[in-house]
């Protein structure tokens, strides 16, 4: 039985071929059998030439399994996460690594900067190296003086203010009293701007008790700058003529935290060594941002 069936598997094989090969002599093969099979690639080649099996786009069976081997370069058809070569990703760290470590550097600078400018406002002072704070009047450069003079019941007082600025608004405020200044008779006072270094003023008071007094003021833009008095009876008179002791940039070099935006006014500024609320805030902050900058990040 069993070779029956061979006899009729190969019957039935030859006439497959033979059909195969009428549909070739007549043209009516599906081109894919073409590409298949290389013995009837071969015939047709020999028959129609190979130049009319590429015209209608027939091509060798050949090209058919070159085309179907891989190759190094084929394009994959889904989304493949493939892994990053240990030398990319060691790379990667490395940078990550290099700018985590400047931005701290960077911190621990702004904070070590911080530390030093706040520790120099307050032990050295920052005017010292800036030289920022301005000076209304120095010492010695502006004196007022007090003249008195009596005439039967009227005291009259002079006054000489001397090196002063031109063109700036000086005033001049007094008190004059009699019976050892127990009794006030005249208080007042004059605006002037000076035309020269020097400026004068006079006054009277009616008096009628000895011994009579008088003090007085010579200010500048509201600040008392010198003063004069002194007291007057028949037998002596002393005068006494003082200049104010006014505050100096030179003796208080340190910047006042809280006045920095009126910097140039001398009351914004401080003696050294005398640090505010404030500068005790900003050492602890800026203290702090260093040694965030300092601590490296555990792994």
């Amino acid at each position: 039985m069993g070779f029956i069936h061979e006899g009729v598997r190969f019957e039935s094989e030859l006439m497959n071929e033979a059909e195969r090969l009428r549909d070739l002599l007549d043209g009516s093969m599906d081109p894919s059998e073409l590409e298949s099979y290389k013995e009837y690639y071969k015939l047709a080649e020999r028959i129609y030439g190979s130049e009319a099996l590429d015209e209608i786009g027939i091509i060798s069976p050949k090209e058919v399994e070159e085309k179907l081997e891989p190759s190094g370069n084929s394009e994959f058809t889904h989304d493949v996460i493939l892994p990053i070569p240990k030398s990319d990703l060691k790379e990667e760290i490395s940078d990550t690594k290099g700018r985590t470590g400047r931005r701290r550097t960077f911190v621990m600078l702004v904070g070590v900067i911080g530390l030093i400018l706040i520790s120099s406002n307050i032990f050295v002072g920052i005017d010292s190296v800036l030289g920022l704070c301005e000076d209304t009047e120095k010492i010695g450069d502006v004196e007022l003086v007090a003249t008195p003079a009596v005439n039967g019941n009227t005291l009259t007082i002079f006054w000489s203010a001397k090196n002063v600025t031109i063109g700036e608004e000086y005033s001049i405020t007094w008190d004059i009293s009699q019976n050892g200044s127990q009794e006030l008779v005249s208080s007042g006072g004059i605006n002037m701007i000076a035309n020269g270094n020097s400026f004068t003023h006079s006054t009277n008071a009616t008096v009628q008790i000895e011994p009579y007094s008088y003090s007085s003021q010579l200010l500048l833009n509201g600040t008392i700058i010198a003063t004069a008095g002194g007291s007057y009876e028949s037998t002596q008179v002393s005068t006494m003529s003082t200049i104010q002791t006014t505050k100096l940039c030179e003796d208080n070099p340190r910047l006042k935290l809280t006045e920095i935006g009126n910097y140039k006014n001398i009351d914004s500024w401080g003696q050294v060594g005398e640090g505010e609320i404030i500068d005790g805030m900003l050492l602890v902050i800026f203290a702090f941002i260093s040694l965030f900058g300092m601590t490296k990040k555990k792994k």
